[in-house]
């Protein structure tokens, strides 16, 4: 099996493909490299590319006409973004930014409808991606709607968690993509002095640690039940 396919086997929504399979889907698939901080694409953009991060880490945003932003997602390596406009042939729906120097896998447009023809298969996978990233936008919709900052922060944080974090001694779980003040903001939907002020509180509480803007959560089942969520795994 060559690179790309080793790559692919590693990315939950090609996992079920059989090797000969990966190798096929591999042939179509090109390497991108991208700098900390450079657009992906726009929102509005025309959509011609699904993209795999096998190195780094992007965020998926929304910027208001005036400017303030909201942060829908950090992706991590084995990723995938980029789906929607290929589905549906509507323009991006959203900015993507390089939050480190990355590496991703591209498949375009014509070359995706083309694998997925033959492996009609791989809408399974894709569907139930979808179907979580729809939960977890109705749930960041219902936290802003109905909870105080301080639950919101915390359910963010159990979400990066699970999404990115990294196991430490006992029951502690450290988020490794560091995280500004305003980047979580961005993130809760909440103001940078409103997200400072919470996190202040979390730090004098040993609920979390904090270092090179890396946050640690020191206990994950009792950080979970402050945030009013079941306890998770990693």
């Amino acid at each position: 099996m060559n690179d790309t396919a080793a790559l692919l086997r590693q990315v939950p929504l090609f996992s079920g493909l059989e090797p000969e399979d990966l190798e096929t889907l591999a042939k179509y698939l090109y390497h991108k490299s991208v700098t900390r901080s450079q657009v992906l694409f726009q929102q509005g953009d025309k959509g011609d590319e699904f993209l795999i991060v096998t190195e780094g880490s992007v965020k998926v945003e929304l910027v208001n006409p005036d400017g303030k932003e909201l942060t829908l997602a950090i992706l991590k390596p084995f990723q995938f973004l980029g789906e929607l406009a290929l589905l549906d042939d509507f323009p991006r729906s959203a900015n993507v930014i390089a939050l480190e120097d990355s590496q991703l896998l591209a498949l375009n447009k014509r070359d995706f409808l083309h694998v997925v023809s033959q492996y009609p298969r791989i809408y399974g996978p894709i569907t139930r991606q979808l179907t979580r990233r729809v939960r977890v936008l109705t749930d960041d919709i219902a936290s802003m709607a109905f909870l105080d900052s301080f639950t919101r922060t915390a359910r963010k944080l159990v979400n990066l968690a699970q999404d990115l974090g990294v196991p430490g001694s006992g029951p502690s779980v450290t988020i490794p993509q560091p995280l500004t003040h305003q980047e979580l903001a961005n993130l809760v939907g909440a103001t940078r002095e409103t997200v400072s002020k919470v996190l202040s509180d979390m730090r004098s509480r040993r609920l979390i640690s904090v270092e090179g803007h890396r946050i640690t959560i020191l206990n994950k089942d009792q950080f979970a039940e402050i945030a009013s969520l079941p306890s998770f795994s990693l």
